[in-house]
Formats: structure tokens, C-alpha cells, sequence
């Protein structure tokens, strides 16, 4: 059973991964240094969706999500609906492997096809998500000693040639703009859904409300944290031409007998971005069980033959660019629309935990 430690780890896990390389990035060029108002409100809203997914939870602890949905809407309408959220769990994966290969193959692996990128990614991330979800959890709690040298190594960023008048004005852009923003914010802090399909493997599911908002608080300000960095370490032209600020800032870092910090801590933080996409095989397959009655660890297997054929499709930018606005909508309706919705249906039919 997975205790508040494991489940702890595990949220903050799913919650941050790519984004953490671009969404600066992302942000400034919207908003400039108000970014990091963006943030907060994807935040506030991250922790609204929070308290809906678990109150849907809790009406049947021991059942998944695809679980519950038949004693909601019935088995037709249940199986239509557990089809659309494997697909949207495909299509999130599908994104991830993109953005990463990218980042692979312009930092590390310069001649590196894609294919054999996506295939090496595949097969270390379907070996963990084919385990049961404790166990994966204990991989994660290993793999967060990564956020302790990512901190250390932005604090040693302080000490450089930094401005802090970047992060003004304050406020210079008005509140529809920064809240127009908060979509991009917001898809960096997806994750938290996890919570639909592990709640009969929680040890105490009272507590899971408070672990999840710890955990989205810790996701929210280590974004807070590496989004005003970045701004005060570049001018506003730099910016505007930096994709990964973070690395940018690494790679200026150099000590008497480490260089290119930045392919060092992409090296290891390759794990960290993995495990985002180890969530979403494991939510994928535990939908491809329920439809199809394979066992989990099959159905991994056949989801990640599914992404790597899909992998094999040249990708262009604007394709790129399409997929990823199409995504801020698809989460909206998946993670926050469909339970909303689910959960009413649950009050109305009066089922409690």
C-alpha cells in the first residue's frame, strides 16, 4: 500500500518533468516577468481540480476511475469514456516523447535518429510502468534526490551576474493577460490525476487531500523558484531567443574540474522527465485492462508498440506547436470538465465512500 511518503513523491513526479526545461521560456514570451503570477493562478486552479478529483475518489475508494465509471454512466457509456481518457493518455505521451527527443537531439545526441531515441525511452519507461504502482513509487522516491541538486545547482546561479530590477514592473501587464497565460502554467502541473487511478492502493485515503496539496505546493514554488532565475539571470532580447532557459544557465556555469554543467544535469535529469511519461503509460494501461481484459503489463507493452509507431512520423514544428495547444484543451476537459461532471452524477446517485 502506498503510505503519504510514497504518494507524495509520486505526485511531484508526475507533476514535473519537460516543462520545466521550456515553460520559462513559454511564459516570458506571453508575460514577461509576470510569469510568475501565471503561475500562481494555474496553481490556485491546479488545487481547486485537486479537491474535485479526490472527492470523486473518495465516493468509491476501492474501485479505479474506469471502475467507477460504470457504476456511473453504465457499461456503454463507461466504455466510451475510458476509450477517450486512453486516448487522451496516448496523446500526452505522444507529446512528451516529442518534446524530449527534441531536447535529446539538440543538447546531447546531435546525430542520433529519432526512432532510436523513442525506442531507448520506451523501453525504460515500459519496464517501470509495468510494475505494480508501490514499487514504482519506491522508484520515484529514489529518483527525487534530483530535485535536491537541481536547487543546489540554481542557488549557485545566484551568485552571477543577476539583476533582480528584471522582475519589474510588477503587474505591467493586465490581469487578462497573465490569467490567459495560466493554461501554459497549467499543463507543467498536470499530474495530480494520478489520484483517480491509485486510491485503492493508498494506505489511508483520508490524508490523500492534504499529501496532494503539499505536493502541488512544492511543484508550484519550485516553478515559482526557476521562473524568476531565469529572469533575473537574462536580459528580456536574451530571452526572447533562449527555448531552455535552464540549461542556458548551467551551461555558463564551470568549475575547475567540471565543465558543461548544463549536458551533466541533462544527462541525469532525463530520469525525472521519464517518469511523466511512466505515469501516463501506467494510466493508459490501466484503461487498456479494463476495456479490453488483457493483463497490465501486456497492455503496456502494446501502448508502447502503439507510441513508438506513432513516434516513426516525421514531426514537423507547426505539427509540434498544433499538438501541444491542442493539449491545453485536452486536459481542461479531462482533468478537470469530465470529473466535474462525474462527480455530480456521483452526488445525485447518493454513492459514498
Amino acid at each position: 500500500m502506498l503510505t503519504n511518503k510514497n504518494l507524495f513523491f509520486l505526485i511531484i513526479q508526475a507533476q514535473i518533468g519537460i516543462g520545466i526545461l521550456g515553460l520559462p521560456y513559454i511564459l516570458y514570451n506571453h508575460v514577461q516577468q509576470d510569469g510568475w503570477m501565471s503561475l500562481l493562478i494555474a496553481g490556485v486552479l491546479a488545487q481547486g481540480i485537486i479537491i474535485i478529483l479526490v472527492a470523486l475518489s473518495r465516493s468509491s475508494p476501492k474501485e479505479t476511475f474506469y471502475e467507477l465509471n460504470h457504476r456511473l454512466l453504465g457499461n456503454f457509456l463507461a466504455k466510451i469514456v475510458n476509450i477517450l481518457y486512453v486516448l487522451y493518455f496516448i496523446s500526452f505521451s505522444m507529446l512528451l516523447m516529442i518534446l524530449v527527443t527534441d531536447v535529446i537531439n539538440t543538447w546531447i545526441l546531435h546525430q542520433t535518429p529519432r526512432w532510436a531515441i523513442i525506442l531507448m525511452l520506451l523501453i525504460a519507461t515500459s519496464y517501470i510502468a509495468k510494475e505494480q504502482i508501490v514499487t514504482i513509487s519506491r522508484a520515484f522516491l529514489f529518483f527525487s534526490f534530483l530535485f535536491i541538486v537541481l536547487i543546489f545547482l540554481l542557488i549557485l546561479v545566484y551568485p552571477q551576474d543577476i539583476h533582480f530590477g528584471r522582475l519589474q514592473p510588477v503587474g505591467s501587464n493586465s490581469f487578462t493577460d497573465i490569467v490567459k497565460a495560466s493554461p501554459d502554467a497549467f499543463v507543467s502541473l498536470i499530474g495530480f490525476e494520478l489520484i483517480l487511478f491509485i486510491m485503492p492502493y493508498i494506505k489511508n485515503p483520508k490524508t490523500s487531500l492534504k499529501v496532494l496539496s503539499f505536493a502541488n505546493l512544492f511543484s508550484l514554488t519550485l516553478y515559482i523558484f526557476l521562473f524568476i532565475t531565469c529572469v533575473i539571470s537574462f536580459s528580456g532580447v536574451q530571452f526572447s531567443l533562449i527555448h531552455e532557459p535552464l540549461l542556458y544557465l548551467f551551461r555558463g556555469m564551470s568549475f575547475q574540474f567540471v565543465e558543461r554543467i548544463d549536458i551533466i544535469f541533462l544527462s541525469f535529469w532525463i530520469v525525472p522527465i521519464s517518469t511523466t511519461l511512466v505515469i501516463q503509460l501506467f494510466n493508459a494501461s490501466l484503461g487498456v485492462q479494463n476495456i479490453f481484459s488483457f493483463q497490465r503489463k501486456k497492455s503496456v507493452y502494446i501502448l508502447a508498440i502503439i507510441l513508438l509507431c506513432l513516434g516513426l512520423f516525421p514531426i514537423s514544428f507547426s505539427m509540434k506547436e498544433s499538438l501541444s495547444s491542442i493539449m491545453i484543451y485536452l486536459n481542461i476537459i479531462f482533468v478537470f470538465i469530465f470529473p466535474a461532471l462525474l462527480l455530480i452524477i456521483a452526488k445525485l446517485k447518493g454513492i459514498k465512500g
